[in-house]
């Protein structure tokens, strides 16, 4: 009995023991697990304070060097990088208002240089080490993109039903854009006229940045169902399509002025003007806007005729646009084209103004089609260029995509 007892004692004794030393060992090796953490940590922290970050905004009359200067970079230096980066990009072409990000290290050593050129893309240099030769790329910028959809009916003007809804301005303007071969805004929209439509919102680490493309729109005028589709075709070309796969871009705008109402529509009758007592017909349509708005050619084409007019238009100027197709600008306040120059499809040509036979500012357009004047707002103009064939099954899957985001 004595003997059973003893031996319960040392058991006892020797589960003991193996306790204390094994809670020992963890201890032991949960602190060197923390302190392994915590040294990591430490290493990290010692990393990212290694490297100083400044933020330089392109600032008027900036050009690279008086940039570098600003991030402690001298002229001699700021040459160098502007020689070794120009077969990638010419630093010449600095913008007012982008931003430049230097990377310099605990030693003030410049070890890497982000340029923002544009919304889509940014200029990044870098060198490995400090002996190694600066490196220069152009990488496209990696956005975080969220849609965002938009619907209301018209109250008013398209811009100001749309921001009512939380819309970015530049949406609804790109939003427009897209529809504008199809649509006058100045002029189509109805109160009650529906509209819906889906842009992307693009973020960089977690924060809102800008809107991004307007993806797919719908807008009833009055009835009838306008849709814009956008697609990046496989030769890179951005563009709106309709549901058919036909460009939405055609020969002419509907519009070439933001205006406020026609004063004169186009009439084969005869028109009594009574400021200059005279009676004459008008084969054109007048726009009224407010003095200096931008006139805009309607179509790409070549400038025929720019200056003043013997026959009553002031300033004007003719474009042709094709063997068959011609349009006139009259009463301008400045032309900004000359005779002989090529311009192209939205370019400004001019200002609204009131020279000549004008009652007040306007713009007086004619649309001659093989040598007769014809109503530009009723002419009707095939539709545009087709998507190819080798995208057509890309713009089926943006199509079904798309259509029930966008449905009314």
């Amino acid at each position: 009995m004595k003997k059973n007892k003893l031996y319960i004692i040392l058991v006892i004794l020797a589960a003991c023991v193996i306790a204390f030393f094994g809670r020992h060992d963890v201890n032991s090796k949960s602190a060197k697990e923390t302190e392994s953490r915590e040294a990591t940590t430490s290493d990290k922290e010692d990393l990212e304070n290694k490297t100083k970050r400044l933020e330089i905004i392109v600032g008027e009359g900036d050009v690279f060097s008086t940039v570098a200067l600003r991030a402690g970079i001298n002229e001699e230096q700021s040459f160098k990088l502007y020689d070794r980066v120009k077969k990638v990009y010419d630093l010449a072409n600095l913008k007012i208002g982008h931003m430049f990000i230097f990377d310099v290290n605990d030693k003030t050593e410049l070890i890497k240089i982000v340029y923002n050129i544009d919304d889509e893309r940014e200029l990044i240099i870098i060198r490995a080490s400090i002996d190694e030769d600066w490196q220069a790329s152009i990488n496209a910028i990696n956005y975080e993109i969220k849609e965002k959809i938009v619907e209301g009916q018209l109250d008013g003007s398209l811009y100001a039903s749309a921001l009512k809804q939380g819309a970015d301005e530049k949406s609804v303007i790109q939003f427009a854009e897209s529809l504008e071969y199809s649509i006058d805004f100045a002029n189509d929209p109805r109160e009650g006229d529906k509209y819906k439509f889906v842009y992307e919102e693009r973020y960089r680490d977690g924060k809102f940045v800008m809107p991004g493309r307007v993806l797919a729109g719908a807008y009833l005028n009055n009835g009838k169902l306008y849709q814009t589709f956008f697609y990046n075709s496989s030769t890179g070309g951005y563009n709106y399509y309709d549901e058919n796969g036909n460009s939405a871009q055609k020969m002419f705008l509907r519009a070439p002025v933001s205006f406020k109402y026609i004063s004169s529509p186009f009439t084969q009758g005869k028109r009594y003007v009574d400021k200059f007592g005279l009676a004459t017909k008008h084969r054109a349509v007048d726009y009224v806007a407010s003095a200096g708005t931008p006139i805009r050619a309607v179509g790409d084409g070549v400038v025929v005729s720019a200056g003043w007019s013997t026959i009553g238009y002031g300033n004007m100027t003719k474009i042709k646009h094709s063997g068959v197709y011609s349009t006139l600008y009259a009463h301008q306040s400045k032309i900004v084209v000359k005779n002989g120059e090529k311009v192209s499809q939205g370019q400004v040509i001019g200002y609204v103004g009131s020279t000549g036979f004008s009652t007040g500012p306007h713009l007086h357009l004619e649309m001659i089609k093989n040598g007769v004047n014809v109503d530009p707002s009723k002419e009707i103009l095939p539709p545009g260029k087709p998507i190819e064939a080798k995208d057509r099954d890309g713009f089926n899957k943006t199509l079904q995509n798309m259509k029930d985001k966008i449905k009314i």
